[in-house]
């Protein structure tokens, strides 16, 4: 079992109406990158996300299980 860190970017409205840029990271549970993106677009397709995201980096996690 591998865990994956993928750092999603977007841009959002504050509340002064000023854009800004934001950076959330994900922990996904993947055999590989490429599995871990696939995943990634599929949670947030299915989650009816409309903002326009980009996925800017894909690293394999130190962390070895979550309990």
């Amino acid at each position: 079992m591998k865990y994956y860190q993928v750092t999603v970017a977007f841009e959002t409205e504050t509340e002064s109406g000023k854009i800004k840029k934001v950076k959330e990271l994900y922990l996904v549970d993947a055999l590989s990158c490429t599995e871990a993106e696939a995943k990634l677009v599929q949670d947030f397709t299915s989650k009816g996300t409309t903002i326009e995201y980009e996925v800017i980096a894909i690293a394999e996690s130190k962390i070895i299980g979550v309990i």
